[in-house]
This record gives structure tokens, C-alpha cells and sequence, in this order.
């Protein structure tokens, strides 16, 4: 299995980096997460604007991430061993080496590595049971909350708490105790015609997907609303799903035990194909 990383393709067993890099030590990265399909990456254009929206924020030199074209041309070679019509492409972007101490180097040397995997898409109506964290709260100020920071801590510490409640993932909630998302997707609910969603302001991710979703709905000149929402209250809707560029959408079928929505909501289907379509044809609504 082979790897791309710093320019230059390697065997993964022969991948590495130094001692002193900042990601390893410190967290200082951030990564992205990509669905390709027959060698190519959905929504590329979209993903490349998040990784520069995530140096941005970090003070990242945009400069030194790689351009669009390397990236497809990266991810064709890499697909070829896959072996699979989809897999699950990871850039993954370090500060690279540094001095002792919190501040980053003026000039860094990043350590940037790109691999795929196999991947098997799930049926979208093979429902998710989740379970409300008890332990993690979204912070709306919250730089690393605010890109796919190389420190995924809270999200590890919620799923591992999910899964002592024997559940597939866990819901996340704002400081102030509202439904925000999973540790890996966004949160949507269905009643009628209308669709919910929450606030940005919760603290959460804006991923792809929501991003998708949403720009359908209002094309359909749907009502959409973003007000807050207890774990309690999400049983009142007709559905609740997940949004996730990897996996695309995903229904919840209980929530802290309870059976939620109709997994059979026509609603649901006609959207979730519509996004599965999009993955593998790479076409944004």
C-alpha cells in the first residue's frame, strides 16, 4: 500500500515523520476527509476551500498546500490500488518540525500526507442509534472545534461514551445544552415539508453534506428552520438523519432509546439519493 507524502509517493510502512513534528506533539493540523469514486473525489473544489479555510484560521501559508490538479492527479494514482469503485481519500496537513514550546515557527516545513482506502458505502436506510454525550459540549469559540483539527479528542471521548451505551454515535450538544451534532455529522430533522437543522452558532462543524442539503431545500423553497432543540425534542419530527461527505445521509432510528421518525420517509429517500448521486458523479446541487 502506498502513500503520497511531501510531495513524493511512498510504501506506507515506509512513511514517516520527525520526532519534533507539531502535529504529532501538539495537534497543530488539520485534515480533510474525501469521498472519490472511480478515481475521482466528490466535490474537490469544496473540499480544497475547507482546507484553506482551516489554514486560515490556523495562519497556515496557503501557499504551501497542494494545488487542485496535483491533488486529482494524486488521488488517480493512489486509486489504483484500492481495488474498490469508491474509497475514502485523507489529506492530512501538520505544521511540520519545531522548536520546544507552543509557538509555531515563522517559516514552517509542513508534513502533508495523502492515503486511500477502500470504502463501502452503507444503504442510507440502515438506521444509526445514538446516544446523547454526557461528557463533551461544543464550544462556539472554539478554534479546533471550528475545523477538522488533527485534535479530535472530544470527538473520540464521545464515541467511546456512545458506544458504552451501545450506540453508534453519539450526539453532541451546545454549551447551553441544544442538539448541535454527532463526532462525525451534521443533524437534520423532517416534520412535513419543512426541515431543521441547528444554529452554527451551537458550535458545530459546517460539513459538505449540511451544506448540500441545505442549498437543495432552498431550492425547493422549503421551509427551514434552525431553532433550538433538546435530545428530547428531535422524537417529535417525521425523521432524523445525519449529513457526512463520506457516508453521505443516514437515518436515526433511536435516540437515548427512544424509536424516532419513519425510516421510510419518502422525504428522506428521494433526498438521500439525490446526495448519493452527487458523491459519485462529484456534481454539487
Amino acid at each position: 500500500m502506498q502513500v503520497w507524502m511531501n510531495g513524493s509517493f511512498c510504501d506506507l510502512d515506509e512513511a514517516s515523520i520527525p520526532v519534533t513534528d507539531r502535529g504529532f506533539l501538539l495537534g497543530d493540523g488539520f485534515f480533510e476527509t474525501m469521498r472519490a469514486h472511480e478515481g475521482k473525489i466528490a466535490w474537490l473544489d469544496a473540499h480544497m476551500g475547507r482546507l484553506d479555510h482551516h489554514a486560515e484560521l490556523i495562519e497556515f501559508p496557503l501557499d504551501l498546500l497542494p494545488e487542485t490538479e496535483e491533488v486529482e492527479s494524486v488521488v488517480q494514482t493512489l486509486f489504483e490500488q484500492v481495488h474498490r469503485k469508491d474509497a475514502v481519500v485523507r489529506m492530512t496537513v501538520s505544521r511540520g518540525p519545531g522548536e520546544r514550546g507552543i509557538l509555531p515557527p515563522d517559516s514552517p516545513d509542513p508534513t502533508i500526507l495523502i492515503t486511500a482506502a477502500p470504502f463501502d458505502p452503507i444503504d442510507p436506510n440502515v438506521g444509526l442509534v445514538v446516544a446523547t454525550s454526557e461528557k463533551v459540549r461544543r464550544n462556539a469559540h472554539s478554534v479546533a472545534g471550528s475545523i477538522k483539527s488533527t485534535n479530535y479528542l472530544d470527538n473520540i471521548a464521545a464515541k467511546q461514551e456512545a458506544r458504552k451505551y451501545g450506540a453508534d454515535d453519539a450526539i453532541i450538544l451546545s454549551a447551553d445544552g441544544h442538539v448541535a451534532e454527532t463526532s462525525v455529522a451534521n443533524l437534520f430533522g423532517i416534520a412535513g415539508d419543512s426541515l431543521w437543522t441547528p444554529d452554527e452558532d451551537t458550535g458545530i462543524l459546517c460539513g459538505l453534506a449540511r451544506d448540500y442539503v441545505l442549498q437543495w431545500a432552498e431550492e425547493a423553497e422549503l421551509e427551514i428552520s434552525t431553532d433550538p432543540k433538546t435530545p428530547e425534542e428531535l422524537r417529535e419530527f417525521d425523521a432524523v438523519f445525519t449529513a457526512n461527505a463520506l457516508q453521505g445521509l443516514r437515518v436515526v432510528d433511536r435516540i437515548d432509546g427512544y424509536v424516532v421518525g419513519v425510516p421510510a420517509s419518502t422525504f428522506f429517500t428521494k433526498l438521500a439519493l439525490k446526495v448519493e448521486e452527487s458523491l459519485c458523479n462529484g456534481i454539487v446541487v
